[in-house]
């Protein structure tokens, strides 16, 4: 009979005491290795630097608000900014040669819980038209290197109520290609529906990104304007922009009842430019902001209040009014609110270089209209500040759990030494050299801790699954919980060597043991 024969059946003949010492081994290393995995895996999430933007242009409060915001499609928005910022980007704008690509965004409607996000076709890589694509090097990068890419359909037209859905929309929501959906007022969940009359066409389903995008509804900016009711709310953060007491700026009457939930049109007194609890409003008209586009200088985009001037004398003979918006007998819509009233809840923004992302951030630092920020480095901030500290305080319990998985080892196999002293010697005196005593009693530690350990591993590695299909659900953000790194192999071994160890001191007491004295022994 081999060593590693020897060894299983010794293993055999006390299978609880085995089975209970492999349990505690598997339940240390699977703690251990799932906080590990998360802590690596959360930093790259949360701590990453591969943005396709470096600047992200949003209201002065929390810099992490902002960024979990309109990065990660969480949290509320921090409050609004005016449209005007967005042309100053553009060629001919203030900040123009710092910036080489920018990209408005607005929040604050909702389809079956998942976000709607007003923006313009030029994130897909197209001009307003949804069919003339953009220069590759002016379309903004999602990741370096990766540009949203449609499985199915188009981008919409910048003028019309339709629709790009992110990958799991489908899922979560049932909408697909073709379908029609009303937006619901607000994001927070829980709330009762408040359905607005408009209704939009998706005519795009985008390829999966890995990202909170793929959780995403995008509708023109022009649409979203368009939403009944934005147009109140945001002629009252106009007001009290402009200096107007909040309490003295009232909403017209509604044209519908009351909802007890629907408070977020509310402007608040204290904060300049909100978001009235976290409905946003945004708006762009005409994004014809070909930068360097075949080295064209068409200048800032049109605005809206241009096409108000356009359109209010014409009346019925070019389109049919609809509150704050025209509607064209081609299906295209043209808003009639003034610039000055319209607000955005960020620009995403690639500067020319480092150089001139620090000086865009330092200027909006200066400024009191809003603030500039980078993802990168808030997110750095925010998982050394608060996720780091954690994750180390969660691996100290796992290595405390793994202390006392190996205790067990040791004990457990010193029990069995006790009870099998007579065996033992028997092996002594067919010819078993101390030597080789205890390197059957080391073994036979070290095989329980490579199997608890390799057990382990995966135990891990299906809790790090587990939390990553919960990440996703909620954020839209998933884990690599397949990659096993190098630090786990080590972790591995480690156990492997420390269960070894742990089987000395047992393995030393049979090696000291009189034969002769054992043998005679009942």
């Amino acid at each position: 009979m081999n060593l590693f024969q020897l060894i299983l059946k010794q293993m055999r003949q006390r299978a609880l005491s085995t089975w209970l010492t492999l349990l505690s081994v598997v339940l240390g290393v699977a703690l251990a290795t799932a906080i590990m995995l998360i802590r690596r895996e959360s930093e790259k999430l949360f701590g990453q630097t591969d943005y396709g933007y470096d600047i992200i242009i949003g209201a002065k409060a929390s810099p992490l608000q902002l960024v979990l915001n309109t990065v990660y499609h969480i949290d509320r928005s921090p409050g609004n900014i005016p449209y005007k910022l967005y042309p100053q980007m553009l060629r001919g704008g203030e900040f123009f040669p710092m910036v080489r690509i920018a990209v408005p965004v607005a929040t604050g409607d909702s389809y079956k819980g998942q976000r709607i996000i007003g923006t313009l076709p030029k994130l897909f890589g197209f001009e307003d038209d949804g069919v003339t694509p953009l220069p590759a090097d002016r379309v903004l990068e999602y990741r370096p290197g990766r540009k949203f890419e449609f499985s199915a359909g188009r981008v919409f037209h910048g003028k019309k109520f339709e629709a790009v859905i992110g990958s799991e929309i489908t899922a979560r929501t049932g909408l697909k290609l073709g379908d029609k959906f009303k937006a619901t007022h607000g994001t927070a969940p829980g709330a009762a529906p408040d359905e607005h009359d408009e209704e939009w066409t998706v005519v795009g389903v985008l390829k999966p990104t890995r990202t909170a995008a793929d959780r995403v509804i995008y509708i023109s900016l022009e649409s979203f304007y368009a939403i009944g009711g934005h147009a109140d709310a945001l002629q009252q953060q106009a007001a009290i922009r402009l200096g107007a007491n909040p309490l003295d700026v009232t909403r017209p009457p509604a044209t519908k009842p009351a909802d007890p939930h629907d408070h977020d049109h509310e402007p608040p007194a204290t904060q300049q430019g909100s978001d009235h609890d976290d409905h946003d409003h945004g708006h762009a008209h005409n994004d014809h902001d070909h930068e360097d586009h075949a080295g064209h200088d068409h200048g800032p985009a049109t605005t809206p209040a241009a096409d108000a001037h356009d359109h209010h004398d014409h009346g019925d003979d070019h389109g049919h009014h609809h509150g704050a918006y025209e509607l064209n007998p081609d299906g295209t819509i043209n808003v009639t609110l003034p610039q000055d009233t319209l607000a955005l809840s960020a620009i995403l923004v690639q500067t020319r270089g480092a150089i001139f992302n620090q000086q865009l951030i330092y200027t909006f630092m200066n400024r009191d209209t809003a603030a500039a920020v980078n993802p990168a480095g808030v997110m750095r901030e925010f998982f050394g500040t608060f996720l780091d500290p954690t994750t180390k305080a969660w691996q100290a319990v796992a290595m405390m759990v793994n202390l006392v998985a190996i205790v067990a080892i040791l004990v457990s196999i010193y029990n069995s030494v006790s009870a099998r002293m007579r065996d033992i010697a028997i092996l002594r005196a067919l010819g078993a050299t101390r030597a080789r005593i205890l390197t059957l009693i080391c073994a036979e530690a070290g095989l329980i801790g490579l199997i608890g350990g390799a057990a382990g591993l995966l135990f891990g590695h299906a809790i790090a699954a587990v939390g990553s299909q919960y990440l996703e659900a909620s954020i839209g953000e998933s884990l690599r919980w397949w990659m096993v790194s190098a630090d786990e192999w080590l972790y591995l071994l480690a156990v492997t060597v420390v269960a070894v160890l742990a089987g000395l001191v047992p393995a030393l007491k049979a090696y000291r043991s009189p034969v002769a004295e054992n043998l005679v022994s009942v």
